[in-house]
């Protein structure tokens, strides 16, 4: 191409032919509900194993923190669309009415996590843990 006839090539971004896979804390998406007894939350946790989940319960709020692994595919030459957050989150979701952590549920299926927090009969400052192991249920 002569010098007349060249045109500018102005560079906007370079772009690595791989991505850099570090562990940021992302925030799954939820539902809270209230109904007369109590509290449901319903998180998407798609790709998390049972035991990688832990949900605290205090009587004014609820903690859930776990990681999701995903693994790149063996051979893996370049990433054409990276979507799906993975490595540690946590959830700490204030409650405006305390609840009975003793009576809390929890169950663990289809990429979906569902706890049911029953309102309280009285003031308590117990903590609970709710155990997901196999099975998903407490």
């Amino acid at each position: 191409m002569s010098n007349s006839k060249q045109s500018a090539i102005r560079i906007v971004a370079i772009r690595q032919p791989f991505a850099l896979f570090e562990s940021r804390p992302w925030r799954p998406p939820l539902n809270i509900y209230e109904t007369e007894h109590g509290i449901q939350l319903v998180a998407e946790l798609a790709g998390i194993a049972p035991d990688d989940l832990y949900v605290q319960v205090h009587p004014t709020n609820l903690q859930i923190h776990g990681t999701r692994q995903l693994a790149a595919p063996a051979g893996l030459r370049r990433i054409q669309r990276m979507e799906i957050a993975s490595g540690p989150f946590h959830l700490e979701i204030p409650l405006a009415t305390p609840i009975d952590p003793d009576r809390a549920e929890a169950q663990y299926g289809n990429g979906l996590l569902v706890i049911w927090l029953p309102f309280a009969n009285q003031a308590t400052q117990r903590v609970v843990v709710i155990q997901l192991g196999e099975g998903g249920a407490r």
